[in-house]
């Protein structure tokens, strides 16, 4: 969406913009704490996602293939992987419609723009109307099982939080005029006489009165000079003064309501993280977690039931996301080798590093001195048959 259709949309639905007119308009404050709200859960949830491996799966072994490099390296010769995932994760939660990807000549391109041109429960949708970025006009329709369209679990998140936001909008409005009521400054300027003349001269003569004292009162430095018979005084105010509390508190509560609709610990909307462990797992379980079966969901949905009961599936694997220093999971790492669950080149994988590629390192051990598992079934095996 461009600005002008932005602003349109927001601010003067009823008003045409030239492509050479300028207009100057006023922006709520509640619009700049929804769009930062919205954007601090956005980046959240796309860097997240961008960090996240989409292993791919043939006869149930996992390989890395084209459709790998398309999904973890370069979708397009434009984007790499990360921009790629950043962008369909914010089209996913700023457009109900959700997020389109169409496959052009081998490549993956997200959407600018698209509608669905025909619904059909049965047979699968029509899309068409699709426009990449950079305002390529795909002169073309396409069909459901050509695509992928990425949706959130719920599709009238982004309206329930604009309507939140349209409530938060007046108090916002009225803490600001309790605010400068409270500390505002007030002046009385009398006058001993004034010669009266008509309309034209009162109307100008006020207008001038007005400006003088405006541009007094919103420069720091500036001094008003006072005519004979003027004089302007300033009114003691006796009320306490007022901090900016209120909207602390306002701005506070619209991070928070956005984070409970995307399932984020209200920790990290407001920056104030003290059990970095426990949010970070809340964050992985209940909002990252869905987003990637979502994810996967999508992509292994162009697979036929056969191709998928066959083992060829794709995984939007989260695992890599926590950051995790080396020698703290030492001697975790130890437990996990030893008891089998993975071979020490898998372990390496996990920790970022690159697998060692020799027969031993693929080979799965459990403890008593790191024996390999079949030695072991071997030996009990054989014990029993001595018995």
């Amino acid at each position: 969406m461009g600005v002008r259709s932005w602003l349109g949309k927001h601010f003067l639905e009823d008003v045409k913009i030239s492509s050479n007119q300028t207009v100057v308009i006023e922006v709520p404050a509640a619009l700049y704490y929804k769009e930062l709200a919205i954007y601090t859960a956005c980046s959240y949830l796309a860097n997240a996602v961008s960090m996240c491996e989409m292993r791919t799966f043939i006869k149930g072994e996992q390989v890395k293939n084209e459709d790998y490099y398309l999904l973890n390296v370069s979708p397009n010769k434009n984007e790499n992987s990360n921009y790629f995932w950043h962008r369909v994760v914010n089209k996913m939660i700023r457009d109900e419609k959700g997020a389109l990807v169409v496959e052009i000549n081998g490549e993956l391109h997200c959407a600018e723009e698209f509608s669905v041109l025909q619904e059909r429960p049965i047979i699968g949708n029509i899309y068409g109307g699709v426009m990449l970025k950079g305002g390529l006009q795909l002169n073309r329709t396409f069909q459901a099982k050509e695509v992928y369209l990425f949706k959130m679990e719920d599709e009238c998140v982004k309206s329930l939080i604009d309507g939140m936001y349209t409530e938060y909008s007046k108090l916002l409005q009225s803490a600001a005029r309790s605010f400068k009521d409270t500390n505002g400054r007030k002046f009385i300027l009398k006058i001993e006489g004034v010669k009266s003349g008509d309309d034209e001269f009162n109307k100008t003569f006020n207008e001038q009165i007005s400006k003088d004292i405006k541009t007094y009162m919103e420069n720091e430095y500036a001094t008003y000079v006072e005519n004979d018979g003027e004089h302007l005084e300033e009114q003691s105010n006796n009320k306490p003064q007022k901090s900016a509390e209120d909207f602390i508190n306002l701005r506070k509560d619209m991070f928070e309501l956005t984070g409970h609709a995307f399932k984020i610990p209200t920790s990290m909307m407001t920056g104030n993280v003290t059990s970095l462990k426990d949010v970070c797992d809340i964050f992985l379980t209940f909002a990252v977690d869905p987003l990637a079966n979502t994810i996967t969901e999508v992509l292994n949905k162009r697979a036929t039931a056969h191709e998928f009961l066959q083992g060829n599936y794709y995984k939007c694997y989260t695992g890599r996301i926590k950051h995790r220093d080396l020698f703290e999971s030492a001697a975790n790492v130890e437990k996990v080798i030893g008891s089998s669950l993975m071979s020490p080149d898998e372990t390496r994988e996990e920790l970022d590093l690159m697998p060692l590629n020799e027969t031993w390192s693929k080979k799965y051990y459990v403890t008593n001195n790191f024996r390999e598992a079949d030695d072991v079934r071997t030996t009990v095996e054989g014990g029993e048959n001595n018995e």
